[in-house]
């Protein structure tokens, strides 16, 4: 079994290659567009904005609506809700 000592220049070469690799270069706009991009990120679209407070506006009309036209619950109504046991065999 004759082993080759090949090591040393299968380093050269990976050496070699790695010194060739050019180093990328961004452009000169990228700084800028980069800035401009983060801005309009940042910004709601006024379409949301003018949702939402519609939204807003036609639940808080609901609520007064509501609050408005509640009628006073007498005791009838209460009836309903307690239940009142019927002792009417015991009391002869």
């Amino acid at each position: 079994m004759i082993m080759k000592n090949s090591s040393n220049t299968d380093m050269k070469e990976v050496f070699e290659k790695l010194a060739n690799i050019k180093m990328a270069e961004p452009s000169e706009t990228l700084y800028a567009q980069t800035l401009i991009r983060l801005k309009r990120q940042n910004v709601i679209p006024l379409f949301w904005v003018r949702a939402v407070a519609c939204l807003l506006i036609v639940f808080i009309m609901t609520e007064f609506y509501i609050a408005s036209n509640k009628t006073n619950y007498s005791d009838n109504d209460l009836s309903i809700v307690i239940y009142k046991p019927n002792n009417l065999l015991y009391n002869e």
